[in-house]
């Protein structure tokens, strides 16, 4: 799941969306959540870091669905998530902020914003990764969670 979750977000972000909206397609299209036009909406606001380089979008993607996630199938950690998935972000990734990421990258990643479809990639394995292991599933539908 983890790989069909990089693979949708990759290319998504090839058909011309933003990090933030590759990642909820890519959360959306493996767990069939149906997200509204509206989710999707709200998601277009944050590329480029919401346009000043700051927060990046694949991570606020990451959060905001595991919001919609956790309204129905709560995880274990709770209130903790959030600040467990920055932490995560951050040892993966070096960095939350959208311009600290770009720069680091070389001359061949900044190409065609390569470095930002592989970092979303990365960034919708590690959504998944982070849910799978609660999530149950029946014929592909999403039931509730495990709780071990």
């Amino acid at each position: 799941m983890e790989q069909q979750a990089r693979e949708i977000a990759k290319k998504s972000m090839e058909q011309g969306y933003n990090c933030c909206e590759a990642v909820l397609m890519a959360a959306d299209k493996i767990w069939q959540l149906h997200l509204s036009p509206d989710t999707y909406a709200a998601a277009a606001c944050f590329e480029k870091g919401m346009g000043s380089g700051c927060s990046c979008g694949a991570l606020v993607g990451i959060v905001m669905i595991s919001g919609i996630l956790a309204r129905k199938h709560m995880h274990p950690l709770g209130k903790e998530l959030a600040p467990y998935l920055y932490e995560k972000f951050l040892e993966q990734f070096g960095s939350s902020c959208c311009r600290t990421l770009r720069n680091k990258r070389t001359l061949s990643q900044r190409i065609g914003s390569r470095g930002c479809r592989e970092l979303t990639g990365a960034a919708a394995a590690l959504m998944v990764n982070t849910w799978q292991e609660v999530l149950t599933w029946e014929n592909g539908d999403l039931l509730d969670i495990k709780y071990e």
